[in-house]
C-alpha cells in the first residue's frame, strides 16, 4: 500500500487548489462551518491548479453588511461569496479574473486591526473590511496583497535595475 507522497498516496489525492484552501483557513482561522458553507460557490468559480493566496472573512465598511462575505484570492481569480441573513443561502457576488481587476488599493489598520481593500471589477467599485485577529496577521495579509497586486512588469523591473547601475 502506498504511503501519503508516493505515487497514488494521500497527497496526490488532493489538488493544488484543495491544499493551499486548507492551508488558507487554517491561517485565517476561519469556523469551518463558514467555509463548508461557502466552499460549493467558491470551487465552482476556481480551477483544480490554481493557487489560494488569502482566504477571509470580510465585511462591506459602506453599510452593506446583510450578509457574510468570504473572499478568495487565488493567484489567477478573486471570487467573494456572500451568505444572506434571512435565508442562509450562499451565492458569489464577484467573480474576476486578475487581469479584470483595476485601481486595486488597500491599507493595513494597525489600531483595529484589519486591512480595507478595494479594487473595480464589472465596472463597479467594491470595498471590503477584512479584519485581522491580532496585528501580525494583519501585516501579512497586506504582505500578500502587496506580493499579488504589486507585480512591475519586466520593462518597470529592466528600468529600475539600471537606474541603479545594476544593467
Amino acid at each position: 500500500m502506498p504511503q501519503a507522497g508516493e505515487e497514488g498516496g494521500a497527497n496526490n489525492l488532493m489538488d493544488r487548489f484543495s491544499k493551499t484552501l486548507l492551508a488558507a483557513a487554517a491561517e485565517s482561522g476561519l469556523a469551518t462551518i463558514t467555509l463548508s458553507r461557502h466552499m460549493p460557490s467558491l470551487r465552482r468559480s476556481i480551477s483544480n491548479d490554481d493557487e489560494v493566496v488569502v482566504l477571509a472573512h470580510c465585511v462591506r465598511p459602506d453599510g452593506q453588511v446583510s450578509g457574510d462575505h468570504l473572499m478568495l484570492l487565488t493567484r489567477n481569480r478573486l471570487v467573494v461569496s456572500k451568505q444572506s441573513k434571512v435565508l442562509n443561502r450562499v451565492r458569489v457576488e464577484i467573480e474576476a479574473a486578475m487581469t479584470e481587476l483595476e485601481d486595486v488599493r488597500w491599507a493595513a489598520d494597525p489600531q483595529l486591526p484589519g486591512v480595507e481593500l478595494a479594487f473595480n471589477a464589472g465596472g463597479d467599485r467594491h470595498r471590503f473590511w477584512i479584519d485581522a485577529a491580532h496585528g501580525k496577521h494583519m501585516w501579512r495579509l497586506d504582505a500578500l496583497l502587496a506580493k499579488q497586486f504589486r507585480r512591475p512588469s519586466a520593462a518597470a523591473a529592466s528600468l529600475a535595475s539600471h537606474a541603479r547601475g545594476f544593467a
